[in-house]
C-alpha cells in the first residue's frame, strides 16, 4: 500500500506543478483511448478539484491494495505545453526519492498520432512500503489540451515475455476526441 500511495503522491506532485504553470483553456473532450486489458478491472478512480484524473486496472482477483500488476490512467487537464521529458521527469524524480535503489531508462521518445510522446522505464529493487521489487513503463503523452500517462507496473521482476507484451500494448495507447486525435470509441 505504502508504494502505491508514493507512486500516487510522485504523481499528484507532478499533476499540481504542471497544472499549476498552465494557463486557463476550453475544457475538452481529449483522452486516453486504451487498447483492450482482457481480464482486467477497474479497482480505483478519482478527479481531484483542478480536473487531474487517476483511474486503476488490476487483474480480475486482486485489490488496489494487493496487486501483482496494474494499469494506471493518469490525465492532467491544461498542461498540454508541458513536454513529455519535463512532465515524466518530475515522476522519474520522485521515484528517486521514494526508493533509494531506484532506477531508469528512457526507452522512446518522438511523435504517435501526431502528438509527442515519451516511454519511461522505472524500477526500485526494493520498496520501502511493501519489501517487494517494482518496475514501471510509463508512456507520457503531450496532448492539446492536457498531459495523459499510462503506465503498466510490477511488484516483480516481469518475465521478457511480459514486457513485450506490454511495451506492444503500450504502444497502442493513443489520444482520441480532439484536435487531430480520432473519435473515441
Amino acid at each position: 500500500m505504502k508504494s502505491l500511495y508514493v507512486l500516487r503522491l510522485c504523481l499528484a506532485l507532478s499533476l499540481g506543478a504542471v497544472s499549476s504553470l498552465a494557463s486557463a483553456s476550453a475544457t475538452g473532450v481529449e483522452q486516453v483511448q486504451l487498447p483492450p486489458m482482457k481480464g482486467y478491472h477497474p479497482v480505483h478512480q478519482n478527479t481531484d478539484a483542478q480536473g487531474n484524473r487517476i483511474a486503476e486496472y488490476v487483474p480480475e482477483g486482486q485489490t488496489a491494495q494487493d496487486w501483482t500488476d496494474m494499469v494506471t490512467v493518469n490525465d492532467a487537464p491544461d498542461s498540454g505545453h508541458v513536454s513529455p521529458r519535463a512532465f515524466l521527469g518530475l515522476i522519474e524524480a520522485g521515484w528517486r526519492i521514494a526508493c533509494s535503489s531506484a532506477q531508469s531508462h528512457w526507452i522512446r521518445e518522438g511523435e504517435e498520432g501526431g502528438r509527442p510522446f515519451a516511454l519511461l522505464m522505472l524500477s526500485c529493487a526494493e520498496n520501502p512500503g511493501t519489501g517487494k521489487p517494482e518496475f514501471t513503463w510509463i508512456k507520457g503523452i503531450q496532448g492539446t489540451q492536457g498531459f495523459h500517462t499510462v503506465q503498466k507496473s510490477f511488484r516483480s521482476e516481469p518475465e521478457k515475455d511480459d514486457v513485450v507484451q506490454w511495451i506492444g500494448w503500450l504502444r497502442e495507447v493513443g489520444l482520441c476526441g480532439s484536435g487531430d486525435a480520432p473519435a473515441c470509441r
